[in-house]
């Protein structure tokens, strides 16, 4: 894929005149990734000096490798993973890496950014209110089963016991009590007084207390629910968290949203509880990867218990509007030689100049 020398999609040309140059030398230059975002927004770094790459988005480990020859920062907003061998093609000057989002570790290798000494950003609380918003959408699309009326003149139940639920009926687990799991049960004790329950690594107390909401073991939440809502990161330590040891307790007809990382879902468990009904429908804002077998298996086998979205649920446009301006201020802190308050991983660091 070639390089570009000028900023594609910010000001709706095309335009060497645009180039930072123009008013003196190119500090450096930053590559962007990833779309639905106002490009616009990238122009603070254009004035400081700086020159923009946008390449084609989805990029490969190897055109990554690529875009990043002699690039200072990268605000890594697409779908790619920055894998220890691409960051190494560019520790000669890559300084920052500025995550569009909360789930860097899914996206990039951390690890080797500390090692490399590149510093990594996040963009903690940006999106907070778009994906607890979606969350509840979703749960409430799944559990009301709207998405089986549509292309209905007329209702189609055969008895009462096809009637769904409303929220006030139902017990809502959530796992993960973080900025937006918590926003998550506001909304449902506030707007639809559903039942409320928890699981997290640390208790809750003054939510407990606020929200009227208990705590209760990773299994024993599951048996509880009759909706299992997963709001953790995706890491190492959750990776496949929601196991067939916590599914295999599911009573039957739950219903399971993930708008987290599929990661936290093993996919043989959830075969396993679909296959079993103790798993009714599953929900995912994100999915397994096209070469994973078992996510295969689950979509031919339960494909119409399966809702899949396409890692959608932080795309609003105040949402995208507050990451982008965040990370592009991170970039501009770090890369002026001052700490960042949304560094990641070696948190203490600045670039090294």
């Amino acid at each position: 894929m070639p390089h570009t020398d000028v900023i594609t999609d910010i000001s709706g040309h095309n335009d060497v005149a645009d180039r930072p140059a123009r008013g003196g030398a190119v500090k450096g230059t930053i590559l962007v990734t990833g779309t639905g975002f106002d490009a616009g927004r990238l122009k603070l770094l254009q004035a400081r000096g700086y020159d923009v790459r946008q390449p084609s988005p989805l990029l490969t480990e190897e055109q990554l490798t690529r875009e990043l020859k002699d690039v200072v920062a990268y605000l890594h907003g697409g779908e790619e993973y920055a894998t220890r061998a691409a960051l190494e093609s560019a520790k000669a000057t890559l300084k920052v890496v500025a995550f569009l989002g909360v789930g860097y570790e899914t996206f990039v290798d951390v690890a080797a950014a500390d090692d490399l000494k590149i510093v990594v950003t996040s963009t903690p609380g940006a999106a907070r209110d778009s994906v607890a918003t979606f969350t509840v959408a979703q749960i409430l699309n799944a559990n009301l089963r709207i998405f089986q009326q549509f292309g209905n003149r007329y209702p189609d139940w055969d008895s009462a016991d096809e009637l769904p639920y409303e929220l006030s009926a139902r017990n809502v687990g959530i796992v993960g009590m973080g900025v937006i799991g918590s926003r998550i049960a506001e909304m449902l004790r506030g707007a639809f007084d559903a039942n409320v329950a928890y699981y997290s690594r640390s208790r809750k107390k003054r939510l407990e207390r606020t929200l009227g909401m208990g705590f209760m073991d990773l299994p024993d939440l599951a048996e509880w629910s009759d909706i299992l809502v997963v709001m953790v990161p995706g890491n190492a330590s959750t990776t496949s968290m929601i196991s067939d040891g916590v599914l295999g307790r599911a009573r039957p007809g739950t219903i399971l949203i993930n708008t987290a990382r599929p990661s936290v879902v093993d996919p043989a468990a959830l075969y396993a509880s679909m296959k079993a009904d103790r798993v009714r429908l599953a929900v995912f804002d994100g999915f397994y990867g096209k070469d994973s077998e078992a996510a295969a298996r689950l979509l031919r086998d339960f494909g119409g218990r399966m809702l899949v979205t396409g890692h959608v649920a932080s795309h609003t446009r105040q949402a995208m509007d507050r990451m982008l301006d965040q990370a592009v201020a991170s970039i501009e802190n770090l890369l002026s030689g001052n700490a960042d308050r949304y560094a990641v991983g070696a948190a203490d660091r600045i670039p090294e100049p």
